[in-house]
């Protein structure tokens, strides 16, 4: 039993939008073949709206026709309000003749004498219009099968369109839940279980390399009395700024995060001893700047400065955990030592106080 002419439409049409391998240009390309076959027509577009701007996307002409991909012009110059504005699929066989575009400037100056056309909406928003038109007139009546292939080719692209969006939105969704999973949402900065991931990463890097690295533990002075005097917004804005000063101070490959409170963490690899002292000098300088309210910002640093022989260990938990402890224990020390101050701890249990 032979098809019927519906039948080798809808064929046809799930046969290209089936084809994803070849990617959604080339599915629009041959959509648009196929409807210009359909319509023994010579000129296929499929254009966006943005305002009161007309912008072909995609176009299938003779080569002789001077139309292109991004060409634009006025959305009042096309014919495409007319079927905006019959909020469905029109044809006219002999666009002269009719009384809506017979007189209209974008019939005297295009010329476009045959024409079928159909909005694309996404999620109710007008996008263009799908549209087929040829110079000459239609030689013969367009029929419901015609109008029926255009809605077919339409409903497509506006399922598929959507699609795309609802699949950028999640990506972008995506995107900011893994955000809210590294990063601290007040600082920005990498919250402590990113921070402890990227230390992971780097002790790696400090045993293959044999480098040498720091921790430390930075924690802001009295900073309850900002809090109880000033508020907890106030207290806010100050840890903003002083995370701000930090990424100032640092290298951009350092690592620096928020490791609870107001207390920060900063990893440095491949740093030497008098790098690090240099380090601290620019934290408390940056700090010394800051000016909230006339209050004087300043910082208790606790430094475990290591060598690579430090972490060859495999258990990286432990390695982490060990370092992070010396750093503490010198922060410690820089707080009962009257704070605003720097402590390199030692294992001799000596601390170097500056």
């Amino acid at each position: 039993m032979s098809m019927s002419e519906s039948e080798k439409v809808i064929r046809r049409i799930y046969e290209i939008t089936n084809d994803y391998e070849k990617g959604l240009d080339y599915q629009i390309d041959a959509l648009i073949r196929m409807g210009l076959e359909r319509f023994n027509l010579d000129i296929g577009i499929l254009s966006i709206i943005d305002g009161d701007h007309y912008e072909i996307r995609h176009v299938v002409c003779p080569d002789d026709i001077p139309i292109k991909q991004g060409d634009s012009f006025p959305y009042d110059m096309s014919y495409c309000w007319v079927t905006l504005e019959a909020d469905g699929p029109i044809a006219m066989e002999q666009v002269g003749k009719t009384d809506v575009l017979g007189n209209h400037p974008a019939y005297q100056a295009f010329g476009l004498e045959s024409y079928i056309g159909i909005p694309i909406r996404v999620n109710n928003k007008v996008q263009g219009t799908l549209n087929f038109t040829s110079p000459n007139p239609y030689p013969r009546e367009f029929k419901e099968i015609d109008l029926d292939s255009l809605c077919l080719m339409a409903t497509w692209l506006e399922v598929e369109y959507a699609r795309r969006l609802q699949q950028d939105e999640l990506e972008k969704l995506n995107a900011r839940l893994e955000e809210l999973v590294r990063t601290d949402p007040l600082t920005g900065l990498s919250n402590r279980r990113h921070m402890f991931d990227q230390i992971d990463a780097s002790i790696n890097i400090i045993r293959r390399k044999k480098l040498n690295g720091a921790v430390m533990l930075l924690d802001l002075d009295h900073f309850k009395r900002v809090n109880d005097q000033f508020g907890h917004q106030k207290g806010d804005e100050v840890l903003v700024a002083v995370s701000d000063a930090l990424k100032s101070a640092l290298r951009n490959y350092d690592c620096v995060g928020r490791y609870g409170g107001e207390e920060f963490i900063i990893w440095l690899e491949d740093v030497e001893l008098s790098q690090v002292n240099t380090v601290c000098k620019r934290i408390r300088k940056s700090l010394s700047k800051l000016s909230i309210d006339s209050l004087k910002v300043t910082c208790s640093i606790g430094v475990h400065y290591f060598t690579h022989d430090e972490v060859i260990p495999f258990d990286k938990e432990s390695v982490i955990n060990r370092l992070i402890k010396k750093a503490d224990s010198a922060l410690f020390e820089s707080k009962n030592s009257g704070r605003d101050r720097v402590t390199f701890f030692d294992d001799s249990a000596k601390m170097t106080i500056s």
